[in-house]
């Protein structure tokens, strides 16, 4: 027989009123921390489990929040920055009982309606949507539909609509400092697709207005496009080569292009960072010795499903965008002082 909310009020000697906000984590602060801790120890020890259809029904919600990511050109979830903003949605949303129903989309889907059905199923009550592509169309249909939804790494000068994001352009102008600090001035820069991210062409205009702002020459030779790869890292050093005097340090907009590039430079004898300095972006754990942009993934997940658990829950935001820091993380791919090197002068 199935335990119940009665079975638990009566073994812990509260009401089932306790009991049910201890659940539902529902007007919680009306119930001490010491009964709380009795109640939770009791509901483990009897092996309660809510019954979220039962719930779902007294509170018309689903308990479930749709969680939505977009790929470029093949589906993963192994994605170093996907799995960590995932922990960080999971553990908020795990605290309130909610469940995640995961979907990725394809750049090529934005006309065949599989965002409005996805929107509209009825299956969620809310949606987190990380990194949408540039003017994408889940966007509009997002805006259009009546789920509360908050995106990430993605920002809109738009008060009603929530997200959360780092400070893309202070985190490469700490990036290109650092570099002139070591004495750069001929860099580099590997970006992602621009008219596919909203995340990738605000740090691509970041890097062009921070050289324009310091007298710095910005070179179409010094820029390479692709995916948020190694290869396109590697790719990147071939095509900067190519020029008469190829760049003496690299930003890349992600750590895995600039863990490529820093491959391919070692495999054509160009030493780092002794001959070029490399700069990645986000910190995830791909080398241990990558300079990179650290921006707190895990916290703009959390907070995101914060910010959206508040909406499905009729709570009064503090705040409708929240913008997290980034913090320069120097490391041995650029930790040298270069300015008497060949090619600094």
């Amino acid at each position: 027989m199935a335990i119940t909310i009665k079975d638990v009020a009566l073994k812990a000697g509260v009401s089932v009123a306790t009991v049910s906000r201890v659940v539902n984590q529902k007007d919680i602060h009306k119930v001490g921390a010491k009964t709380q801790q009795r109640i939770e120890k009791i509901l483990k020890e009897l092996g309660y489990y809510p019954n979220t259809m039962a719930r779902g029904l007294k509170t018309r919600k689903t308990y479930n929040v749709g969680v939505v990511f977009f790929w470029y050109d093949r589906p993963t979830l192994s994605d170093f920055y996907l799995t960590r903003v995932l922990d960080g949605i999971i553990n908020f949303l795990s605290e309130k009982k909610y469940n995640i129903l995961m979907n990725t989309f394809s750049r090529e889907m934005g006309d065949s309606g599989v965002y409005a059905n996805f929107v509209n199923s009825g299956l969620v009550d809310g949606i987190l949507a990380i990194a949408p592509p540039v003017e994408s169309r889940f966007f509009q249909d997002l805006k259009q539909g009546s789920l509360p939804y908050v995106l990430i790494n993605y920002q809109v000068n738009d008060p009603q609509v929530c997200f959360v994001d780092c400070l893309n352009t202070q985190g490469v102008i700490d990036a290109v400092d650092h570099l002139m600090s070591l004495g750069h001035k001929r860099i580099g820069y590997i970006s992602g697709d621009i008219e596919f991210s909203k995340n990738t062409l605000d740090r691509f205009n970041a890097f062009k207005y921070v050289l324009k702002k310091k007298n710095l020459p910005f070179h179409d030779d010094f820029v390479y496009f692709g995916p948020w790869t190694e290869e396109s890292g590697a790719k990147a050093v071939d095509h900067f080569w190519r020029a008469k005097q190829p760049p003496t340090a690299i930003i890349a907009s992600n750590d895995m292009m600039a863990l490529g590039a820093i491959k391919q430079l070692r495999k054509n004898n160009i030493r780092v960072p002794q001959n070029v300095a490399v700069i990645g972006f986000d910190d995830v754990p791909v080398d241990a010795t990558l300079t990179t942009v650290h921006q707190p993934i895990y916290d703009m997940g959390y907070e995101a499903a914060k910010m959206l658990w508040n909406q499905i829950e009729k709570r009064p935001l503090d705040y409708s965008h929240r913008f997290f820091p980034t913090k320069l993380v120097v490391r041995e791919s650029c930790g040298y002082y270069l300015k008497e090197a060949e090619g600094h002068k």
